[in-house]
């Protein structure tokens, strides 16, 4: 028959593997998931800018009329 330390030890293992594959699966799974809700979102609208004539007539200076 085995030795106690020697299941201990197989358990031990099996147990950190199994740990590390669901950490693993975990990090892909929420990676895949931050990737694809990135596309749902719209992108912004950018602001519309002032038209050409308002902003040439603000520049001008009051003492040329």
């Amino acid at each position: 028959m085995v030795d106690g330390w020697i299941t201990a030890v197989v358990l031990i293992f099996g147990i950190a593997v199994a740990l590390i594959g669901v950490f693993a699966y975990l990090r892909m799974f929420n990676r895949s998931e931050t990737h694809h809700s990135s596309l749902d979102i719209p992108p912004p609208i950018p602001p519309k800018s002032a038209p050409v004539e308002d902003a040439g007539a603000a520049v001008e200076p009051p003492g040329d009329k």
